[in-house]
């Protein structure tokens, strides 16, 4: 009989008032927060029941009542339950109002039938009372995983034996108790040095220590290892170990250890221990010598031994699991010396963090000096298990396999819920009582992990070899029943099965087990003609159906019908079916990876897409990212590009116009010499790398074969052709050298026959290319006839106007850049000078031309004006025209003569004609060029014309940007007021519409010279601040206005509120320089209360009035701390108001903090405000593998602690309380978060 049953019998046949006693132990461990606690249906120094309502109640911190109810009446069942709750909410009987009560438990020592359960929740639908069942299954389960010490008292089951013994015992005991499962504790201690230290370090310091962390990293391991050392240093020291086994503690702890005398006491698994109270008891009343205590406890259980510990302020230390580095570091290591990143790799992925796994597997490699023997290590995996199932260990009888097969497949079984699990265990003939039974068996051994009512296999490679061995190698569990009952609503734990056993024991010995079956169900699915079924099947097990997928795929193509279309389009972006692609080319994608079928797949593929075209983008895309050159296609002989460009080229006799475009798009990639690969990692991570060509015999045949074919097919593609040429990288950081000399003489060959010397892009490429040659020292004796032949009138155009330094440098060898600039404009300026119209158009045409094929605009605009000046200055008519040409083109974007404005606005007459020019013609840059010219004119030219000139620009303006305004002051001379009115015409104009920016500087600047039109300054200060970011960010502009009126404050953020509906920008902005200005605090709480009115603020992020204590002016804190303080005193009853201030104390003023807070709580005690005030805020950003409940618990306990060092008296219990709640309340929820966690894979 198990335990389980045991516990089940003896509850059937219990008392009622000891069950009451059981229950009532059970519960207060259960819910420990409780204020009050009464036994109103028991009597008094009697084990006898008595009638009351409640039979006991618990009363909370916050008022609110549970009420319990116990029943062993299994005669009466329901009827008397549904009699007991009545009772419990007739407030007559109870005295207490329905309102106040939180929940009501049953308890009852026999079975409660769905229906049943039910009915009594129906009582409670009307109210918000929540109803708790204990019925005898659960309860049973709860005593015999939980709470074996009640039922050792209550129930006299006598489960285990407890003691306490030495170190050397406790270690002979953890390996006789586990097997050889764990890793023994007598091996030698490695690779833990800095954890160490750590530790020792914190038992020199300190007397209680939680070492926490995963399962199986080497807790216990470690903390023994620093006892032992500990105490060699430290003699006076006695160390011991608890080795639990259910009895009470107390009694061993004083008979063990006398008060006098200095020990450690080792307390492992302390999650696992009922009766860890008793020693934090024993511990706390240990006077005389010093008693320290070191425990472990499981990651996913910290929280609950922190709570049970708190008082004794415990020092955490976190172990993590072996990383992958350090998995590295004991490859690199004597005496494995593996430095090799592609086996370190592949034992890292089989180890999973495991390192007695990682060193077997390291001196597999060693043994064999062949990384493949690394795909198959079923043999290496039977002997590191090996213990499992030896005849006198755990595994005696296939039980232990079966239910960890069963949870390795779910991942998690949700254990306490019966009619879940039993449906699951019912399918594999496994009992309920015999699987509680194993679980709570194989957590001892720490194989599995029960934790939040489930239970899971804590390692992946353990969780993948036990799903081998009960589901594929001894057939201890039916795959068959497993795929037909469960593989659609599983789709991904088929996956994240099925393919780690494949990967780990080796395809063969999977699929010799498998394929029967997925044989038998795909004839099954495929006569259900559910094709988007079908396509989900062979998805996940298409490589071990290879052949019945293509089937499958060719018998869906061959009903598509063909269309006749000439022309074939591709485009696409890097990443443009990274997260979409068309299910048939997914599928057959998945055969790209391997050598076997490969043919076959992509053949179909390219039918596929034959007859539907318009997936020709996704059907390259999917081979450029799946079959371009790896490192392990070196050892394959590069199989995979062959055979694809093997397809293609013979698809040319068949239908030469599909597949050249297919094979010209993929050549642009393949002909590449360095392949970058970004893939997927271990445990959530990326990773990336260059893949540079082998120059071995298969690349070099099948280069040639591919620029055979290019040159063969050039004449009648002669643009995809060349854009193949032209897409090859030339530097030296994306060549290997070896190959490109290969390929010169097909690259030579295909210049010869096909380029047109004549064409400037022909010219130009092959420049190009011979420059890159020489940059990477690669010579052929054609090269130097090339680059005399290939060249033209254009390019030597382009030589002149390509205003390339880099480039240049390489060519002339200079040194000096300075002196190089002054050389090339004056080469620009000789070359370009015209005689007549004709010339200046004819060259245009030309520069417009050759600028199509330069990315670089600045350079040739630079040239272009160089050009045009120095034509002005030959002769002035011309240069009048080409600047007449260049705007009635208008061709060129960005283009600004400023040059050339410079040089010439010397005269009233040349200035008067090109702003005739300018102004008479629209072309997209014009007020721009006008604005240009005004800067540019020449000091002696200013004068009232040119000054309209400026205003009729700006009235005409609708998009610019004004800068120059040192060059604008000039005509300040003419019109005093000159920049009121300018300011005045932008105001009007951004009103209508237009989007004219001034210089970032000017208010701070000009702000003298602007007049005393108070409105006129602020609205267009404000008006700027819209427009751009940036605009006076550090403010000096503000600052001048502010000190004439500092309402200009409120103003403002009014304005820029109204702008904005629910946040403002520019939260980053400082506006600390206000609090250097006068009685500045009045406005500041027209401020506050601005926002408070407008502005809802939910604490989840920085206020905006942040930004008025963000670099405060030294020697103006204090101003802005007591403006802080009284704001929040004078409104204390308003909790919006004080929230503005808390969020600015918890941020820009910290320093204040708490003397915000306990201000606070002395004026105003009342409960609602408090918790309506953001003292934590509200969310956050946080990183890394914390618990965001832990941390906020954690601010919590910091403003407890605030308030409780104050000296406000009982005043503040309520608010203490209300603390506490909060702290209870994040604390649930970091056990949700850890729950989440738990039941989430890869977490």
């Amino acid at each position: 009989m198990s335990k389980l049953q045991n516990i089940e019998n003896a509850l059937s046949a219990i008392n009622g008032a000891v069950f009451q006693e059981l229950c009532d132990s059970f519960l207060l461990l259960r819910n420990n927060n409780y204020s009050a606690f009464s036994r109103t249906g028991s009597q008094k120094g009697n084990q006898k029941t008595i009638k009351g309502t409640p039979d006991s109640f618990l009363l909370l911190p916050n008022g609110k009542y549970i009420f319990v109810e116990y029943s062993t009446n299994k005669t009466q069942g329901i009827n008397k339950l549904q009699d007991d709750i009545d009772k419990c909410l007739d407030n007559k009987k109870t005295g207490i109002d329905i309102a106040i009560i939180s929940e009501i438990i049953i308890c009852v020592n026999f079975h409660l039938k769905v229906f049943e359960i039910e009915t009594l929740r129906s009582l409670l639908e009307n109210t918000s009372i929540r109803l708790t069942i204990y019925t005898l299954d659960s309860l049973a389960l709860e005593l015999s995983l939980q709470h074996r010490d009640l039922a050792k008292r209550y129930l006299q089951i006598p489960i285990d034996t407890g003691q306490i013994i030495s170190i050397d015992k406790f270690i002979k005991e953890y390996n006789s108790i586990s097997n050889g499962i764990a890793t023994p504790l007598n091996n030698k201690f490695l690779h833990r040095v800095d954890e160490l230290k750590e530790l020792k370090k914190a038992l020199r310091n300190n007397d209680f220590i939680i070492l926490t962390g995963a399962p199986g990293v080497g807790k216990t391991k470690l903390a023994i290892e620093a006892i032992r050392e500990f105490v060699k240093e430290n003699p006076s020291f006695s160390a011991y170990c608890i080795s639990y086994k259910h009895h009470s503690l107390l009694e061993d702890l004083y008979q063990y250890f006398d008060s006098d005398k200095n020990y450690i006491l080792f307390v492992d698994d302390a999650n696992r221990i009922d009766a860890f109270n008793q020693i934090t008891g024993f511990y706390k009343s240990h006077k005389n010598g010093n008693f320290k205590i070191i425990t472990t406890v499981r990651d996913y259980a910290f929280q609950e031994i922190e709570k049970l510990s708190q008082e004794y302020n415990p020092i955490r230390i976190d172990l993590n699991k072996f990383s992958d580095e350090q998995i590295e570091k004991i490859l690199e290591a004597e005496p494995l010396s593996i430095s090799n990143t592609d086996y370190q790799k592949e034992i890292v992925r089989i180890a999973e963090g495991n390192p007695r796994i990682a060193i077997m597997t390291a001196l597999l490699a060693k043994e064999k000096q062949d990384i493949t023997v690394l795909s198959d290590v079923s043999d290496l995996f039977e002997k590191y298990f090996s213990t499992f199932i030896k005849d006198d260990g755990q595994f005696s009888n296939d039980l232990n396999l079966k239910c960890l097969g069963i949870i390795s497949f779910f991942y998690t079984i949700p254990f306490k819920d019966k009619d879940t699990t039993l449906k699951i265990l019912e399918t594999f003939n496994v009992t309920y009582d015999d699987f509680i039974q194993v679980i709570d068996n194989l957590d001892r051994l720490e194989l599995v992990e029960i934790q939040y009512e489930n239970v899971k296999i804590p390692e992946q490679n353990l969780s993948t070899y036990f799903f081998y061995r009960s589901f594929i190698k001894d057939d201890l569990l039916s795959f068959k029943t497993l795929l037909q009952k469960y593989f659609f609503e599983n789709i991904f734990r088929f996956s994240d099965t099925v393919i780690p056993a494949n990967n780990t024991f080796g395809p063969e010995r999977v699929m010799k087990k498998l394929k029967p079956h997925l044989l038998e169900y795909w004839r099954e699915l495929i006569s259900l003609n559910k094709e988007n079924l079908n396509i989900k099947f062979l998805n996940t097990f298409w490589f071990y159906l290879q052949d019945e997928t293509l089937e499958y795929v060719l018998n869906s193509v061959k009903h598509i019908s063909q269309p006749e279309i000439e022309k074939f389009k591709v485009t696409y972006s890097n990443n443009e079916f990274s997260h979409k692609g068309d299910e048939i080319i997914e599928l057959l994608g998945n055969y790209f990876y391997n050598t076997s079928n490969l043919k076959e797949a992509i053949e179909l593929s390219l039918l596929y897409v034959r007859k539907k075209p318009k997936l020709l983008s996704n059907l390259i895309y999917k081979i450029v990212s799946t079959l371009t050159f790896d490192k392990n296609d070196y050892q394959i002989a590069y199989f995979r590009q062959v055979s694809l460009f093997k397809i293609l080229i013979n698809g040319l006799k068949i239908e030469r116009n599909y597949y050249i475009q297919i094979l010209l798009e993929l050549s642009k990639t393949f002909l590449q010499y360095k392949f970058h690969h970004f893939k997927r990692g271990r445990n959530n991570s990326f990773y990336h790398y260059d893949y540079y060509l082998e120059n071995s015999p298969e690349i070099k045949l099948f280069r040639k074969n591919l620029w055979e074919t290019i040159n063969n097919n050039f004449e009648e593609n002669p643009q995809l052709s060349f854009d193949v040429l032209k897409s090859l990288k030339d530097s030296p950081r994306d060549i290997v050298k070896k190959i490109l000399e290969f390929d010169l003489k097909f690259l030579i060959n295909i210049i010869e026959k096909h380029l047109n010397t004549e064409s400037f892009e022909h010219a130009n490429y092959v420049q190009d290319k011979i420059k890159w040659l020489k940059i990477c020292k690669i010579k052929h004796p054609k090269l130097q006839y090339l680059k005399s032949k290939f060249t033209n009138e254009l390019y030597e155009i382009s030589l002149k106007i390509d205003w390339d330094k880099f480039r240049d440098k390489e060519m002339y060898e200079y040194d000096n850049l300075t002196e190089y600039d002054v050389l090339k404009e004056l080469e620009i300026r000789k070359s370009f000078v015209f005689e007549d119209s004709h010339e200046v158009d004819e060259f245009y045409k030309k520069f417009v031309y050759i600028r199509t094929f330069s990315s670089n605009d600045w350079n040739y605009s630079k040239v272009l004006d160089i050009i045009i000046d120095e034509n002005f200055n030959h002769n002035f008519e011309i240069g009048l025209f080409f600047l007449e040409l260049v705007i009635k083109e208008n061709k060129i974007q960005n283009f600004i003569p400023n040059v050339a404005f410079t040089n010439q606005l010397t005269k009233n007459h040349i200035a008067d004609k090109i702003w005739s020019i300018i102004s008479e013609n629209q072309f997209d840059l014009k007020p721009i060029w006008q604005l240009s010219f005004l800067d540019r004119l020449s000091d002696n030219l200013v004068s009232k014309k040119y000054l309209n000139f400026f205003i009729e620009t700006i009235k005409n303006t609708k998009r610019t940007y004004i800068s120059h305004f040192e060059k604008i002051a000039r005509f300040k001379k003419i019109e005093p007021n000159l920049f009121k009115i300018i300011l005045s015409t932008i105001l009007e104009q951004n009103i209508n519409g237009a989007d004219i920016k001034i210089w970032m500087s000017f208010f701070e600047e000009y702000f003298e010279e602007l007049g005393d039109d108070l409105n006129l300054i602020k609205q267009s200060y404000i008006q700027q601040d819209l427009l751009q970011s940036n605009f006076d960010y550090k403010g000096n502009g503000f600052l001048k206005i502010l000190e004439i009126d500092s309402n200009f404050l409120i103003e403002y953020v009014q304005a820029i509120k109204s702008q904005y509906q629910f946040s403002i920008p520019r939260e980053n902005r400082k506006f600390g320089f206000i609090w250097s200005v006068n009685d500045i605090e009045n406005v500041m709480s027209k401020v506050f209360d601005f926002f408070v009115e407008k502005e809802p603020y939910f604490g989840m992020s920085n206020h905006y009035c942040n930004t008025f204590f963000n670099a405060i002016p030294l020697g103006y804190e204090n101003k802005a701390e007591e403006f802080l303080i009284k704001y929040a005193r004078i409104n204390c009853d308003d909790y919006k108001k004080v929230n503005i201030v808390v969020d600015i104390v918890r941020g820009e003023m910290k320093r204040i903090f708490n003397d915000i807070l306990i201000q606070h709580i002395s004026l105003n005690q009342d409960v609602n405000v408090f918790s309506n005030i953001w003292w934590r805020g509200n969310g956050g950003t946080y990183s890394g593998n914390v618990i965001i409940g832990d941390i906020q618990a954690s601010d919590w306990r910091n403003i407890l602690s605030i308030i409780e060092k104050s000296e406000l008296g009982i005043e503040t219990i309520p608010i203490k309380n209300q603390v506490k709640r909060n702290i209870e309340n994040a604390l649930k929820n970091g056990d949700l978060e850890r729950k989440r966690r738990f039941l989430r894979r890869g977490i």
